[in-house]
């Protein structure tokens, strides 16, 4: 009797054990939390990168119609553009970028010449730390724009946007850069003069 006394307790004290380790591997109740732990940041990072994927398109489409609007606007001019309408394209273009306080605005006018077979600068104009196209800039000019006739002209509007991105998930901040050409809609040619109050003399055509 002694010695049964003395195991019996040891057996319901081993059974209990037992039986509390089966019921804790068995136990699903903590699961979902563990799972919250492992999910909650691949989901936040998942939603962050979405959202900062879909501003940049969206300012990439922004910056595109800009380049649009811009490029129609100076097509449908019948007077000179000038070195006041060039800054106010700017800042007209800022306006519609919103997302680069100060971007970057060429213009240039071109000319096809036929007997030589080449692409020619007529005017460029530029605002912001990018230099004016030169003859020699042409050539590499000629694969990006259409094929013209003898004497047809071009405007070029070129634009930079330097663009930040909301998160930095996958994405560094980068310039995005818009290329439009179109022909003056009015006049057959686009003429660049320095101030309206300067002789027509001075114009460039």
């Amino acid at each position: 009797l002694v010695l049964c006394d003395g195991a019996f307790p040891e057996m319901i004290t081993l059974r209990s054990m037992l039986k509390r380790m089966r019921a804790l591997r068995d136990d699903e109740s903590g699961s979902i939390a563990v799972e919250t732990i492992m999910m909650v940041p691949l989901l936040s990072w998942a939603l962050l990168s979405t959202l900062a994927y879909f501003d940049a398109y969206r300012a990439e489409s922004i910056s595109v119609k800009a380049g649009l609007t811009i490029a129609d606007m100076v097509s449908r001019e019948t007077g000179f553009v000038t070195n006041p309408y060039i800054n106010g394209t700017r800042k007209l273009l800022r306006f519609l970028t919103i997302d680069d306080n100060w971007p970057d605005l060429r213009v240039t006018v071109v000319r096809w010449q036929e007997n030589r077979n080449r692409l020619r600068r007529v005017w460029s104009q530029e605002r912001g730390p990018r230099r004016p196209l030169r003859n020699s800039d042409m050539a590499g000019m000629v694969d990006r724009l259409p094929a013209l006739a003898d004497g047809e002209r071009l405007i070029i509007v070129e634009t930079w946007t330097d663009y930040t991105p909301l998160y930095s998930v996958g994405l560094s901040p980068f310039t995005m850069e818009t290329f439009t050409f179109i022909s003056p809609r009015f006049v057959t040619q686009l003429c660049y003069k320095p101030q309206d109050i300067t002789p027509d003399d001075d114009a460039v055509c």
